[in-house]
């Protein structure tokens, strides 16, 4: 198959072609599937398709910035806030078309001669686009009030001084794109010996991750989806979001419901080791009779791909440096800190002080924080008379309707608390919901709470729909 390549062009240009094609049609359809999972809940039935529409003619993004941009609260029945959702939608263009791109791009400007100035410049904007994305998505979320106060020990490295804020966003923009074309630049060398090198190396790196996720019981994603939803969003996020950090070492990423941060730290170190040697091992191939009996030309020599290596090197740790000297001290743990995904949910229920901060532990899937369920059940039923009387700025129908039905023992308290969101699904709709039954809802299973959830909303709202006619 290799010599088939080598020798027919219109082979290669028709691989490349599918690649592409292939990449471009599973962006589209992961899109819809993220549409379905965020929206599935919804209040408004038409929602989904409104979504889906968005996602065929090429406007989700357009649209997703404009809610980021609104400071758009999470929606009663969605699965996640606006800016979760924007950055997921963001993080899987980069899996399926910025990085093959990149990849591809790389491959055409190295193997072969005399490269066109538009071949480099496309090249060099690939590169340049992605890192700018990555690298715009972990700024954001850092500088993002909201996430300061509900992760004050995670969020907060970058300073307030307009120039410390420059110097970490320029640092953090070199770093992915040297971690980019440095594993790019693996890739391809790894692709010229034999494509299956390239195919062990990438799925090798992530069985070795998903085996730690395995070890350390925290596979599960914090998305609260459950049921065969639940295992598919787990691996898909989890390759993806690996395959994103690996390429431009997003720093959103070291969240510990993510890679956490010693594998984030693990994964900077070891692509430039892997590029090195992976260097070597190309020169030492296209040195053999099975090298040169190929004939292949490549726009480097071997001590041009040693110095570009080098390089690469030598300003990734630069700027690296610069950014460890320019961010907030304090948080310079969270880039190798060892937390798994269940302590730091766990951990940001126990350590807040604030009732509107401890309440955020239900947006995570119940694994996360099993644990300490009966804690959590304990302080919900302690907490729910004092906010149904006070009725603090933030108990509002979006943060009620996050919380589990079995949580909450007394039936008027939940009573209460449904009666905002009814009012809500009354509004939404513009017509109360034929709900089930008193018999259906008692025998639901606690352990899925979107269903059981949903189901106390419609039928709560029926039963004042019959209020109201009497």
């Amino acid at each position: 198959m290799r010599d088939m390549q080598d020798r027919n062009p219109v082979l290669k240009e028709a691989l490349v072609f599918m690649s592409v094609r292939l990449a471009n049609d599973s962006k589209k359809y992961v899109a819809l599937a993220l549409v379905y999972f965020q929206y599935r809940n919804h209040l408004s039935k038409s929602r989904i398709f409104t979504e889906m529409l968005y996602v065929l003619f090429a406007a989700k993004p357009g649209v997703d910035a404009y809610r980021v941009v609104l400071c758009a609260e999470k929606e009663v029945g969605a699965l996640m806030d606006p800016r979760s959702e924007m950055v997921v939608s963001k993080c899987w263009e980069l899996f399926a078309e910025a990085i093959p791109g990149s990849l591809i791009q790389t491959c055409a400007f190295l193997v072969g001669s005399n490269q066109p100035n538009a071949a480099i410049f496309s090249l060099v904007f690939s590169v340049f686009t992605a890192s700018f994305t990555s690298t715009g998505v972990s700024f954001d979320f850092d500088m993002d009030k909201n996430a300061r106060v509900q992760s004050p020990n995670f969020y907060g490295y970058v300073p307030g001084e307009t120039k410390k804020k420059v110097k970490v966003f320029a640092s953090m923009f070199f770093i992915s794109a040297c971690q980019l074309s440095a594993k790019a630049l693996s890739c391809v060398l790894c692709a010229v010996e034999s494509s299956m090198t390239v195919v062990f190396y990438l799925v090798g790196e992530m069985l070795l991750f998903l085996a730690y996720k395995l070890f350390r019981r925290d596979f599960t994603y914090w998305i609260p989806v459950y049921g065969l939803g639940e295992v598919v969003l787990s691996i898909g996020i989890r390759i993806a979001f690996k395959m994103v950090t690996d390429f431009t070492a997003l720093m959103q990423f070291r969240k510990a419901p993510d890679l956490g941060g010693s594998y984030w730290a693990f994964t900077l170190l070891s692509t430039p080791v892997f590029c090195f040697y992976l260097a070597s091992r190309f020169l030492a191939y296209m040195d053999s009779e099975e090298g040169k009996a190929r004939e292949l030309t490549m726009v480097l020599g071997g001590t041009q791909v040693y110095g570009m290596v080098c390089g690469l090197f030598v300003v990734q740790v630069t700027a690296f440096v610069l950014f460890l000297k320019s961010i907030n001290p304090k948080y310079i743990g969270t880039f190798y800190r060892t937390m798994s995904g269940n302590e730091y949910t766990m951990g940001s229920f126990l350590n807040h002080d604030d009732d509107e901060g401890k309440l955020a532990i239900f947006g995570d899937h119940r694994h996360k924080w099993r644990k300490i369920e009966g804690e959590v059940v304990e302080w919900v039923n302690l907490k729910t008379p004092e906010w149904n009387e006070e009725r603090p700025e933030w108990w509002n129908a979006q943060v009620k309707a996050t919380i589990p039905d079995w949580t909450v023992r007394d039936e008027d308290a939940l009573r209460s608390i449904r009666s905002e969101v009814v009012k809500v699904v009354q509004e939404s709709r513009g017509s109360i919901l034929n709900g089930a039954g008193t018999d259906e809802l008692e025998n639901q299973n606690p352990s899925n709470p979107d269903a059981l959830r949903r189901r106390t909303i419609e039928y709560e709202a029926k039963k004042l729909e019959r209020e109201i006619e009497r």
